[in-house]
């Protein structure tokens, strides 16, 4: 699937990295051309700041949920590369890896390269 040329696979790490070059990289894939204008502003408006700011983006309906635990959902989080493990348990991490080693690995898709 990750060499199908209809499929673009992103990573959350390259776009806190360079957010402009994933910003091209997505142009090129949808065979537009975009001046330094226009991902300059796409870069600001898909910024983790304005992101965040974004109730559709952040599913700001969720407050309407009927429990406290539902309401308490914010999608952005931090904006930080890592920070699931702060919020995932032993065990879901465990599962995560396996999953990804499973699917993964042998590809050249980095993920499952943190866990070797």
């Amino acid at each position: 699937m990750r060499h199908e040329d209809h499929i673009l696979f992103l990573r959350y790490e390259d776009m806190k990295k360079d957010l402009a070059a994933v910003v091209r990289q997505v142009a090129a894939f949808l065979g537009r051309d975009v001046n330094e204008e226009q991902v300059s502003w796409l870069t600001h408006h898909c910024s983790f700041e304005e992101m965040s700011k974004n109730p559709a983006v952040n599913h700001e309906t969720l407050r309407m949920a009927p429990t406290q635990e539902a309401k308490a959902i914010k999608f952005m989080r931090k904006g930080k590369v890592g920070d699931w493990r702060n919020h995932l348990t032993e065990e879901q991490q465990k599962a995560f890896k396996q999953w990804t080693l499973k699917y993964l690995q042998g590809t050249d898709f980095p993920y499952y390269q943190d866990y070797e």
